[in-house]
């Protein structure tokens, strides 16, 4: 131990388990108090305590989201220049937060914890509100192009003073929501979680003294930090580049390229996101604000480590040897008034690329792709009997995890958004007229290896009012496979078809808004995990009990795995024979989408579209960006040498050209 640390190894593991029964003791009151079902039942909302420096020193990984280490808090607690006891703040706005906070739904409410007289922790809290205004009910939609779409701006505000409710305040933020009542009770949720913080912390200081607690918890952060680099320097020092895209048609911004080079020098970490695509006219950007160490960008590395060292303290010294380099202007650090609401597919897209990193330098501890998605399908009617519009999530889809160099992926439930639960149907069927006709796996996802990866999902609801409003945010993976690894196979897409088997059944895609009539059915399909290792070394044996239990059938067990099944039964011969055929294997299976995507377009015409847009004033970018990508798209072989005359073209149909001085070399066609 860092004989640096103030607090003896004994009393240290007291506190922080102290500590961390605090925090979950705030996340369990939340749960059995909050009154949507988006926080009761699906678990997204987070509590913590903080440092008075703004480091978080405690969080609940039994109950709420698992990514709060890694939170810039100070930028919440520095808010105010005085503090009273009893004051509470909220606040949820992006910009003014300085992306502690990274879309409006996301409502944090903080409380300073004062032992005699001095301020010794913060708790804090947020609740994902189902609707905070906005253009659509439930507030996000993929197509927004600036934040003043996405509903309520909450900059830093003190909701109570010295224990007196500013009405006001609080008028004004229910007001602007569709579902007040309900967020009032979220909110008080979030009280509630406070007050029991702040009792437990004066509990603490009572019983330890003030000056023990107050080191106690610089101690923790402190050892924290020192396990995570030894994790660190476990990783072979060196430079580990991976690229993969966002899915932004459905928003009409094309495929949109994030790249990053993971550093790695002793017991020192850095995310280079530079050469990653601008900032784009949709709800895809993620405000990181490249704070150091930011836990939607970091979560990957977060769950790494937590798992190769499960007794580590979780709290943000995790992250302190995490440095970010994430250029101005682009998706993962956005200017200020970017539409956001759909950041959580970013960072889900960031958590994989990660990851792509990471196991290049650590063959056998990342697994393959999973889904890389969490689709919030959100649902909207009209209660006819009390005049009320009822907004309510169906359901947060997962998909199935990647395959791992033991295991098999997990079915239904992807590592990085494993933490959202379901909804039980018998909820969302008692609260909004609707049925759910089925809810399982998508048979046949799976990417295939000597450890597949983990089925998608299967949703299929059924509209039972006379009209309702569908949102699907968060639908990814239905262009670019999730990756297979080292000899596995990429996972199948996801897709969604309105009344399937129908005479107006329609393939969707991706979807914003969806208006429903009675009896229509709406069927979901997420991705599947990639498969990790060679298929043809799968023992035949789980080959067969994948078939017998439906996973696949005998055409992909014989192709895929080259097992051949007669009768229910091996045919040891023809299955020697169909494995001794030759295969080439690589360390990544990105499908055959991506490898034609690859081949058309390449890294290198990549990173001369960033280059060019480089010219153009960084409030324009996203214009100017989807028009270049119109004009390129027409191209049967785009080349470089075709950028600088597609630019020119872009910036005169937006009559821009007057107006931009474009750098030597840019000719207008």
């Amino acid at each position: 131990m860092n004989s640096a640390l103030r607090t003896d190894a004994v009393m240290l593991e007291v506190l922080r388990m102290r500590f961390k029964a605090v925090a979950e003791e705030m996340a369990a009151a939340t749960l059995r108090t909050a009154f949507t079902v988006f926080v009761k039942e699906t678990h997204d909302f987070g509590a913590c305590l903080v440092s008075p420096r703004g480091e978080v020193f405690a969080a609940p990984t039994d109950t709420a989201v698992s990514i709060m280490a890694g939170l810039p808090a100070w930028e919440l607690v520095g808010s105010f220049d005085h503090y009273h006891e009893g004051d509470v703040g909220i606040a949820n706005d992006p910009d003014s937060t300085r992306g502690l906070s990274t879309h409006l739904p996301d409502i944090w409410l903080w409380k300073p914890i004062f032992a005699q007289g001095e301020i010794v922790a913060f708790a804090l809290s947020f609740i994902h509100s189902s609707d905070v205004g906005g253009k659509v009910a439930g507030s996000i939609s993929p197509t927004s192009s600036e934040i003043f779409e996405e509903g309520i701006r909450i900059p830093p505000s003190k909701l109570f003073r010295k224990g007196e409710l500013n009405r006001g305040l609080l008028q004004v933020v229910l007001t602007n929501s569709r579902i007040p009542d309900q967020n009032w009770g979220d909110i008080k949720a979030q009280i509630a979680a406070l007050t029991i913080a702040e009792r437990r912390i004066h509990e603490l200081a009572a019983r330890y003294g003030r000056l023990v607690v107050a080191n106690g918890i610089e101690d923790v952060i402190d050892h924290a930090e020192e396990r995570a680099r030894a994790l660190i320097r476990a990783i072979p020092d060196g430079e580990y580049s991976f690229t993969d895209y966002m899915e932004g048609d459905d928003a009409g911004v094309g495929l949109i390229r994030i790249c990053l080079t993971l550093c790695v020098r002793g017991s020192n970490l850095v995310l280079d996101f530079s050469g990653t695509d601008h900032q784009v006219q949709a709800a895809l950007n993620l405000p990181s604000w490249n704070q150091r160490g930011h836990r939607q960008i970091c979560f990957a590395l977060l769950n790494y480590f937590r798992t190769v060292d499960p007794s580590a303290p979780y709290n943000s010294g995790l992250l302190r040897p995490v440095e970010l380099k994430i250029p101005r202007g682009t998706l993962l650090n956005p200017e200020p008034g970017a539409a956001c609401g759909v950041r959580a597919a970013t960072m889900f897209r960031v958590a994989d690329i990660v990851l792509g990193c990471l196991t290049q330098a650590l063959p056998e501890a990342v697994p393959a792709a999973g889904s890389g998605a969490v689709a919030i399908v959100l649902v909207s009617a009209w209660d006819h009997a009390t005049g009320t519009q009822k907004v309510e999530v169906a359901q947060p889809l997962n998909g199935g995890s990647g395959g791992r160099s033991d295991l098999d992926g997990t079915d239904g439930a992807s590592f990085t958004g494993g933490w959202l639960r379901n909804v039980p149907n018998e909820v969302l069927e008692a609260d909004m007229p609707v049925l759910v006709e089925e809810y399982g796996y998508h048979v046949g996802s799976c990417g295939a290896g000597r450890r597949r990866g983990g089925l998608g999902i299967h949703f299929r609801l059924r509209n039972l009012a006379p009209e309702a409003l569908m949102t699907a945010r968060g639908l990814e993976r239905f262009t670019f496979r999730p990756w297979g690894l080292r000899g596995g196979t990429a996972g199948e897409l996801g897709c969604v078809t309105l009344n399937p088997g129908k005479d107006n059944e329609r393939k969707l895609g991706k979807f914003d808004v969806l208006h429903l009539s009675a009896g229509d059915v709406v069927d979901f399909r997420t991705a599947g995990g990639g498969g990790f290792g060679d298929p043809f070394a799968r023992e035949p044996e789980r080959v067969l009990s994948d078939l017998e239990e439906g996973l696949l059938d005998a055409g992909r067990a014989e192709r895929d795995y080259g097992v051949v099944v007669l009768d229910g039964r091996i045919d040891q011969e023809a299955t020697q024979a169909a494995r001794s055929r030759s295969r080439v294997a690589s360390l990544f299976d990105f499908g055959q989408e991506r490898d034609e995507y690859d081949k058309r377009w390449g890294s290198e015409f990549n990173d001369r579209v960033v280059e060019l847009l480089e010219l153009v004033p960084s409030r324009l970018r996203p214009l100017v960006r989807a028009q270049l990508r119109r004009q390129l798209d027409v191209l049967e072989t785009p080349s470089a040498g075709d950028l600088p005359a597609a630019l020119a073209r872009a910036t005169d149909q937006l009559g821009l050209a007057s107006t931009l001085t474009l750098a030597s070399g840019v000719t207008r066609g």
